[in-house]
């Protein structure tokens, strides 16, 4: 499996309810991010798999 990194824009009220969870679970909130972001990429994968998800246009 290949990492990448990647820059994310979250709006100031999620990220301070992510830093909360975050300091909450003794992590950093970036840590946290990326754990939301790779479930979100697992779950599309898994669609996509299944052909439940439509095809999305890469620029």
């Amino acid at each position: 499996m290949r990492k990448v990194q990647v820059w994310a824009e979250v709006s100031d009220t999620h990220y301070r309810e992510y830093e909360g969870e975050a300091a909450r679970q003794g992590v950093p909130v970036e840590r946290l991010i990326q754990q939301t972001v790779n479930c979100l990429l697992r779950e599309l994968e898994r669609d996509e798999e299944e052909d439940r998800c439509p095809e999305i246009p890469i620029p």
